[in-house]
């Protein structure tokens, strides 16, 4: 599936075959998509060639591996804490299943190393939270996501997840740095099609609808949890997140079994939506060979399957508006787009379903005094992907602004500024350690330490 054409930008700036998907009052949603900008590292700890090509997970870390994490007795899982090559903020890091065969999703993995992986961003959370290290770090007045995303499928072109191991990002922005977000855009400004399209997928809207009625029913197991009406004006109010919200009852649940297993469900739903969808556009439900899409079926066709499959009125109207603007992408136009630029594939090819980005984020606005760990609620928040190839740690809602891109690579920080980040990742991978020893026992490797940048964590 594609739209436009691979050789006529100018046409796609002036004229989105999605736009009728975008409700006509979200022109006047708060976004903000150049104002947060994050360095990189020093240039001595850039990713060098060999790191960028290595094929296995550890070999791309092996410099910036804070310590692992092995869950042997989970089916031989492991995680490596990581310290990012190109960070979302000064105060970040990754948990990722770090094995030999990638395991993508949810349910690629085993109950225990999920439960470690969440049970890590729970011990984040309390750790950016303790007054100890927000006078330590200058964390005062911050707020935090902890973001997933999950793309098993798309082969070719880039990706939310390019690298498809599971994995969460752990994310902090502090009051400083969430001052570039204090005079946000409007979307009616952002006139570029492509832009547009990027960081307002086609499918945020009636994404959010379709994973809605795709979780009607689904046991939400975790106690308190609720499944949170859908709200289109508060949404471009920048009141309520754009997705479908998941409204759990504090951090602690990620503590419990309950939430691991709520989260390899919630995949199941997304994954049989995904396919069901696919076989309603094409006929298929399996996702097609790299560098391939299936070809779409009349739309009379498509009107029939979404009836027969028995959508809201509400969601097959957006499906139908989704079909009106989709192309085939033929053999030679997907050639040419092998070629092409990533911009120009992220602009005319889908990705492949289930896509979708996870963020847990509790808004400061709810208790701006209160530390975040005592957050009365946390919205756990689903957002389906089409054709943008920015997952949920790069584009969310933060500081009350319902679409905030990070620009990551802005410059470099520097050597200091990288050390004071390391201190933060050491303190916060020793607390962890203790957390975790309950659930993965002797799992638990030293943390390593940043020895230099030529040499990294060692």
């Amino acid at each position: 599936m594609r739209s436009g054409s691979v050789h006529r930008r100018s046409a796609a700036d002036r004229c989105d075959p999605f736009a009728a998907l975008i409700p006509a009052a979200a022109e006047r949603m708060p976004v903000a998509w150049d104002a947060l900008r994050v360095p990189g590292p020093p240039a001595a700890f850039a990713l060098t060639p060999r790191e960028l090509d290595a094929p296995a997970p550890l070999e791309r870390f092996h410099r910036r591996t804070i310590q692992l994490l092995d869950c042997a007795g989970a089916g031989g899982d492991r995680l490596a804490l990581v310290d990012k090559a190109m960070p979302h903020a000064l105060h970040d890091l990754m948990l990722s299943e770090a094995s030999a065969v990638d395991k993508p999703t949810p349910a690629d993995v085993a109950a225990d190393t999920g439960r470690a992986l969440w049970r890590t961003g729970l011990e984040f959370v309390r750790f950016v939270s303790d007054p100890g290290s927000q006078r330590t770090f200058g964390l005062e007045g911050g707020e935090l996501h902890l973001a997933l995303n999950c793309d098993p499928n798309t082969a070719d072109r880039e990706s939310v997840q390019a690298a498809k191991q599971f994995h969460l990002h752990l994310l902090y922005w502090t009051a400083g740095e969430l001052a570039a977000l204090r005079a946000p855009g409007r979307l009616s400004e952002q006139t570029s099609a492509r832009r547009r399209r990027q960081y307002l997928d086609p499918l945020s809207f009636t994404g959010a609808r379709v994973i809605q009625e795709a979780l009607a029913g689904l046991e939400l197991v975790v106690p308190g949890a609720r499944l949170a009406p859908l709200d289109e004006h508060a949404v471009i109010a920048g009141k309520q997140p754009l997705g479908c919200v998941i409204r759990l009852p504090g951090w602690q649940v990620l503590a419990s079994a309950e939430f691991e297993d709520l989260i390899r469900r919630l995949h199941g739903r997304l994954r049989q939506a995904g396919e069901r969808l696919c076989a309603a556009f094409t006929g298929e439900s399996a996702p097609p060979a790299p560098w391939r899409r299936h070809p779409l079926l009349p739309v009379g066709e498509i009107r029939a399957r979404l009836a027969r499959q028995g959508w809201p009125a509400s969601v097959t109207e957006g499906l139908l508006a989704l079909a009106a603007g989709l192309r085939d992408l033929h053999q030679l136009d997907a050639a040419r787009l092998r070629r092409a630029s990533a911009a120009a594939r992220s602009h005319c090819m889908t990705l492949n379903q289930p896509c979708y980005g996870l963020n847990l984020h509790a808004p400061r606005r709810n208790d701006p005094g209160a530390p975040l760990i005592d957050a009365g609620h946390v919205d756990l928040i689903i957002q389906t992907k089409l054709f943008s190839a920015v997952g949920g740690a790069g584009l969310l809602t933060l500081g009350g602004i319902p679409s905030v891109r990070i620009l990551r690579g802005q410059g470099t920080y520097s050597p200091g500024d990288w050390r004071r980040r390391a201190a933060f990742q050491r303190a916060f991978a020793l607390h962890n350690t203790s957390a975790l020893k309950e659930l993965i026992a002797a799992g638990c490797a030293p943390v390593r330490r940043l020895e230099d940048f030529e040499r990294g964590w060692v």
